[in-house]
Order: C-alpha cells, then sequence, then structure tokens
C-alpha cells in the first residue's frame, strides 16, 4: 500500500474525490437514493474511487450493519465460499448518515465497538455542530481506548455542507477535535495523494 490509512489521509482523499465530482453529488444531494448511490454503489463511486487510490478494496453491502468497510485482500477469511465476504479485519469502518439530526451518537458507538485500524463517520450539517461535536467528543472519551484512537489519530468525522458542497473534517483528540485545514490542489500534489 503506497499511502498510509490515516485520518489525514482518508480526509484528502474524501475532498479531493468529491470536488472531481462536485456537480454530480450537488444535482443529487437532495435525492437520498441517487446521492447514496454515487457514494456506494455507482461505477464512479466516492468510496470505490477512494479505495482504489488507497490500494484497498470496498465492500459497500452493510457488513454487521456498517455502511461500508475497506480491506486487503489478506483480510478476507481464506477458506469462504467463492463470492462469498467474510473479514478476519478490517482497515477501515466507514457510516455514512444523510440526516445530521438522527442521533450520530448510534453511528459512533457503532463505529467504537467495530475492530479495525480507522473509524470515519460523513455526514451532513443541518444543526449545531459544536454542540454535535461535543456531545460525540463525550461518546468516545468514555471508552477505554480512546487515548489509543486519540494517539493513532484513528477517528474521523466529515461534516459537509449544501452550500457549493464544502467539506470540514475533525480528527479526535482527548482535548477536542482537531479542525483539519482543506488541502489545496499544489498541497495534494505534493503529498502524494493527487491521482486525478
Amino acid at each position: 500500500m503506497n499511502l498510509e490509512i490515516t485520518a489525514s489521509n482518508f480526509y484528502n482523499l474524501w475532498y479531493e474525490t468529491t470536488e472531481a465530482q462536485k456537480e454530480l453529488l450537488l444535482n443529487s444531494f437532495r435525492n437520498n437514493t441517487g446521492f447514496t448511490n454515487l457514494i456506494f454503489h455507482s461505477e464512479e463511486a466516492v468510496l470505490k474511487k477512494i479505495a482504489d487510490k488507497l490500494e484497498m478494496n470496498c465492500y459497500t453491502k452493510n457488513y454487521y450493519s456498517l455502511d461500508a468497510i475497506f480491506y486487503t485482500d489478506d483480510d478476507l477469511v481464506p477458506c469462504r465460499p467463492p463470492n462469498s465476504y467474510w473479514f478476519r479485519n478490517i482497515q477501515i469502518a466507514f457510516e455514512h448518515e444523510n440526516f445530521f439530526g438522527s442521533g450520530l451518537y448510534q453511528e459512533v458507538s457503532h463505529l467504537l465497538i467495530t475492530n479495525c485500524k480507522m473509524r470515519v463517520l460523513v455526514t451532513y450539517r443541518n444543526g449545531d455542530e459544536k454542540m454535535e461535536l461535543d456531545k460525540l467528543h463525550a461518546v468516545i472519551k468514555g471508552v477505554p481506548q480512546s487515548q489509543n484512537i486519540a494517539d493513532r489519530e484513528s477517528f474521523l468525522i466529515i461534516f459537509g455542507y449544501e452550500n457549493n458542497f464544502q467539506w470540514k473534517g475533525y480528527i479526535y483528540k482527548n482535548e477536542g477535535w482537531q479542525l483539519l485545514a482543506n488541502p489545496t490542489s499544489e498541497e495534494l500534489l505534493l503529498s502524494g495523494v493527487h491521482y486525478l
């Protein structure tokens, strides 16, 4: 794998991939089924493009109620039947919630009990972002592995905004959330993340 699995790298890939498809995503934003298809299932799905850039695979058919997981071939159970998907390891657990006010603590809770290298939640803001981040921080801080999650920077929340399809990425830290800067085209190119 050429690109290390970090919250910053994932956010940069998310940002780059969605920017390249901005008009298509914006046109489908208010159609939940069409928008979800563009994120997960279409030939040009955002998650498939990110998985390709990470040199991974992405399973998007709700594995144990996770919206998607990123994995390598070595993560598959070797003795599984042909054309079946059973995993012994998960690289990235991914949850996507179209509705900000639906109880994001449920998505965070589900990600916390999943054994994986990194956890990502993407949602779309239509409420008090700071209050929601404070609640979600309290959920994560209360688990025994919170220090490890903070040290490894392995919990990422991405907020989307319909206004010109803007993004904010936050990494969990013990003292609060670290806001990630949106990368410039030059930064993406210099970091090796740019693949367009």
